[in-house]
């Protein structure tokens, strides 16, 4: 690559966070690279570069409401001030895009997910915009920082180019904020992996370093499109639950984004359903539940054009929630009767809301029998009741399959411990052919293995390791990919090593197994963490 960031992984940081003034301004010039104190430093600015990124998304978010004098601005403005004052005492600090990473300078900001929706904003936000970085002077003053969002959400970038943009900053006056010209990272020609070819094959560290780049960048590109799908989710329910109307626009095309790179990498999208946000359980889940459907549709021989109108049904079929008042929603503890019987309403009021807002010819039938059927069951013992015959649409099967098994893994409200994915199949295998289509049931567990992706197992070396990709080959059904998280006393490791449980030595034999299935309810391992 034509550079070559370091790669900061902090704690996530809550968006509320105020900054942390702990960088002394010549530090940085007396810690030697590779020193413990400079792994420290960097993950200090590691937590500053993600305030960064957040305050700015806060500011932007806020001047879409608010004119650039409001009082609400101020603490935006002030954050803003206070971390650049911090990262900006020598020199300016630049917030560099670059194939959808985000940088600190050179070093790359990696994101937990509960910070993607915030990272997937200003990606989006400054694409938009064809902007490849923003760089902050601490010369910059309160009024640079309400002028400069008041013009970067005023104008149109659909009408204006990143010129007329800065050229509208210079007329300003707007001092100390500087927007850059989109720049990519490229891979460089390796000599030393055509030799190595040309000696048997061997493959190089450079083309396997070229090959993690390009697994790396489909993983940004994966990440983009599921926090755009969630975000689109998100609107249409604000939107339904103030009674305006409901556009399936940008969520449609978020979705057909993801078709095509299921298309390509099933197993990088299939992790991200493993990414738990409690917070933000509601639209994690539409979400999961919609590529566990399309993942689930392709097996059963879904087209491309129907599987992105299964992933759509999929993303809404419980959009009858937004009918819920948000205290039985959100109710940590169990439900009354009487409550079970408004949250058991959500089926039928989910085609009411599609059908008030988009109008009885514009719902598209396959959305409308997701949302009507999703609970009904493959034997019909779930709800609504019928006293009519009723044949149940395929569709509607597959996200019965995928909206059980996510909801069984995830933590919620009411039940902060989640099942392991194994133990969730076997559930689900012990109600196949009443809760569930046994043949659907059978493919599902080819999509998400039968130690299935996000599962914690320990090795017989010792270690933690979690699977993060299912066995190839069916006969060995049981040794998926896994990436190792502990050392073998138990310790946790950052970048352990990805082994494929299926590789034999010269012998035949069997490199790495299985020990046993690990709950992580013993361990409380972030697993989603492996997948962003």
């Amino acid at each position: 690559m034509t550079d070559s960031p370091s790669s900061m992984n902090p704690a996530p940081i809550p968006d509320n966070a105020h900054p942390i003034l702990t960088h002394e301004r010549s530090l940085a010039n007396k810690i030697a690279k590779g020193s413990e104190a400079g792994d420290i430093l960097d993950q200090q600015l590691a937590m500053l570069g993600i305030q960064l990124v957040t305050q700015l998304n806060v500011l932007i978010k806020t001047s879409r409401i608010h004119g650039r004098t409001n009082a609400a601005l101020d603490k935006p403005v002030d954050s803003m001030l206070t971390l650049v004052k911090t990262l900006a005492a020598d020199h300016p600090v630049a917030l560099r895009l670059q194939n959808d990473f985000l940088f600190l300078g050179d070093s790359h900001l990696k994101m937990s997910s509960q910070q993607m929706a915030v990272f997937a904003s200003i990606i989006e936000a400054l694409n938009k915009w064809h902007i490849g970085g923003v760089s902050f002077a601490s010369t910059a003053e309160s009024k640079d920082y309400r002028e400069f969002a008041y013009l970067f959400v005023s104008l149109d970038p659909d009408k204006h180019t990143l010129a007329d943009l800065q050229e509208a900053l210079q007329t300003a006056g707007v001092n100390g904020i500087e927007l850059e010209q989109p720049r990519a990272l490229q891979l460089q020609p390796s000599n030393d992996a055509e030799a190595g070819a040309g000696e048997g094959g061997t493959r190089s560290g450079a083309s396997a370093g070229g090959q993690e780049h390009s697994k790396d960048k489909r993983k940004a590109i994966a990440k983009g499109r599921y926090a755009k799908a969630a975000s689109a989710l998100g609107d249409l329910t604000k939107n339904t639950r103030a009674g305006g109307t409901v556009s399936f626009k940008q969520a449609k095309r978020a979705i057909q984004n993801i078709v095509e790179l299921m298309m390509q990498d099933e197993s990088t999208i299939l992790g991200l359903t493993n990414l738990r946000c409690h917070d933000q359980y509601t639209h994690n889940h539409s979400v999961n539940v919609s590529l566990l459907a399309m993942a689930l549709g392709n097996r059963a021989g879904y087209p491309k054009v129907d599987l992105a109108d299964l992933g759509l049904s999929a993303l809404f079929h419980d959009v009858g929630k937004c009918a819920i008042s948000l205290d039985v929603l959100n109710k940590p503890g169990e439900f009354t009767q009487d409550e079970w019987a408004i949250m058991r309403s959500h089926p039928i009021e989910g085609v009411f809301t599609l059908v008030k807002a988009r109008g009885i010819n514009n719902v598209p039938a396959r959305m409308a029998s997701a949302s009507f059927e999703h609970h009904m069951n493959y034997d019909f013992s779930g709800y609504p009741k019928l006293k009519v015959p009723w044949s149940q649409t395929v569709a509607s099967r597959i996200i019965t399959i995928a909206d059980c098994y996510d909801a069984m893994t995830s933590s919620r409200v009411y039940r902060r411990e989640p099942m392991s994915p194994a133990n969730v199949l076997k559930f689900m295998f012990g109600k196949s052919g009443q809760s569930f289509d046994p043949v659907l049931l059978k493919l599902f567990v080819n999509c998400v293995g039968i130690i299935p992706i996000g599962s914690l197992v320990r090795l017989d070396s010792g270690p933690l390791a979690v699977v993060t990709k299912p066995a190839q080959d069916k006969a060995n059904a049981e040794r998926p990919m896994v990436r190792v998280i502990t050392d073998a006393g138990g310790t946790p490791i950052e970048d352990g090593p990805e082994l494929d449980l299926a590789a034999q030595d010269d012998t035949g034999t069997y490199t790495h197994n299985i020990l046993q299935l690990v709950d992580n309810a013993e361990y409380h391992f972030d697993t989603g963490r492996y997948f962003v």
